[in-house]
This record gives structure tokens, sequence and C-alpha cells, in this order.
């Protein structure tokens, strides 16, 4: 299985599909299979390369606890494993924030930036309710089945749960087969506490889309809104009646909007 070695542990990815390379990188927990909604849509389009991120999937679980910065760093390695000299970077949630990183650590790496239900971090973002920021810190424990369960309505809205039954199940049964390590899931979680590129964003000079759903309740939109604010000609996209997992609930508008970004 392919890999590449960042510090002596190993990051599993997988590419698909030829032209200008286009990275994906996931949200806290997930694994290369977050974008199955999206690999088919771009991979005419795009060189696509997706990966594990440390601490989930097929990647290596090096101690913790993990930044956004040196995550950024480990996905930069991946490209020049690859040798590609510059790709589009999107990445949502946790991705959207090591995506931040990666413009701001590594500029000409990145040609386009697509920034997804994600927050500056700092005391410039707006939290989460309290209810949902509970579910997700108390998410990497025993009893995997139940913790996803429990989150499941801060990701997806209640229409979609209730009438997509079979897509909410195939959810928790890829979560469940690539179960992550405890010690995994809090080294992630410390990346997302501790993010914070709001007194940077304005350095990045990758020409932006920051987009998000109307109805996020795990990462509120106005978090989309500062961030569009700050990084010179950003452009900002709120997706109707979407939830957090705007990619996979509302996947064709998502889709849509970032191919015609990529492509303009």
């Amino acid at each position: 299985m392919p890999h590449t070695v960042s510090d002596g542990f190993r990051t599993y990815f997988e590419t698909y599909g030829a032209g200008f390379p286009l990275l994906l990188i996931n949200g806290l927990g997930g694994d290369h299979r977050e974008w199955l909604y999206q690999i088919p849509a771009f991979e005419p389009h795009f060189r696509i390369i997706v990966f594990d991120n440390f601490g989930s999937g097929k990647s290596d679980v090096p101690p913790g606890p993990y930044t956004t910065e040196r995550m950024a760093d480990d996905a930069v390695r991946l490209l020049e494993t690859l040798n590609i000299r510059q790709a589009h970077v999107l990445g949502v949630s946790l991705g959207g924030m090591i995506a931040q990183e990666v413009a701001l650590r590594h500029p000409d790496r990145v040609e386009r930036l697509v920034l997804g239900c994600t927050t500056p971090g700092g005391k410039l973002s707006i939290r989460p309710l309290e209810a949902s920021m509970a579910a997700f810190q108390h998410a990497g424990g025993e009893d995997l089945e139940a913790d996803l369960r429990r989150v499941m309505p801060f990701l997806y809205t209640d229409a979609y749960i209730e009438e997509q039954a079979e897509e909410i199940e195939a959810f928790i049964q890829r979560r469940m087969e690539g179960r992550m390590a405890p010690s995994g899931y809090f080294a992630q979680m410390s990346a997302v506490m501790t993010h914070d590129a709001s007194a940077r964003l304005g350095q990045i000079r990758a020409k932006t889309m920051v987009i998000t759903g109307e109805v996020d309740m795990l990462v509120p939109p106005v978090n989309s809104l500062l961030i569009a604010q700050r990084i010179p000609g950003a452009k900002l996209v709120v997706l109707p009646g979407a939830p957090h997992r705007l990619y996979a609930e509302s996947a064709d508008a998502f889709n849509k909007e970032v191919l015609e970004f990529l492509e303009s």
C-alpha cells in the first residue's frame, strides 16, 4: 500500500485521475474515504491526492498532541514525495485549519485554496454550542458507535438523517471500520483546540474560496465570513440549508462551487 514517511511515521495516501494536482485534507477523525462524493466529480478534471492524517485510517499514530502547523508540514511532505511542486488545496473542518497553515507556511506550494466549514481559531473564532463541543470532545471513547450516533445531529440536518438512513448507516460503518485509536483522536482534537491563524490570514496570497453551510451546528458559519474578510480577495460561498458535512449532504452543490472556482 502507498505510504510516505515523515519523522519516521507513515502516512497512507491514494491518487486518482490526471491533470493539475488537487490535495484534499480530511477533518477530525476522518480518513481518505471522507471524499466519497468528491473523487468521482473531481477526477475527470484533476489529479486527486487523498490521505489519512496522522492518527487516523491507515496512517501511523505518532505521540500527541498534534498541531495544525505540524499536520500542514506533513501534508507538504506528501506532495514532495509525489514530486508535486504546486497544487490546489481543499480542506474541510480540521482539514480547513490545516490548509490555512499549508498556505501560510508553504505559500509557493498552493495555487488555489478552498477552505470548507472551518474556523480561523484563536480569539477571533466563534465557538459552537457547548452541547456540540461536549459531544465531540468525548467522541473518542470505547463505545464508538454510541459516540457517532450522538454527534450525527451536529453533522447532518435532521431531515437528512431521517430521509437518508442508509447513507447515515454507511457513514457510521465506515467510521467503525476505520476506528481510530483514542490517542490519535485526542491528538487531532488538540490540533483543533490550539489552531490560531487569525492574525496571519492576511498573509495568504493564494486565490481563495471559503465555503460553508448555512445551518452548520458544529462550526458556526460566521467563522467563514471572518476568514473571508481577512484573506485578500477571498470569495465566500454559503450553501443554503447545508450542515457541517456539506460536502456529503449537499455534495452536488459543493462540488459545483469548487469546480467553478478551481477552473475559473
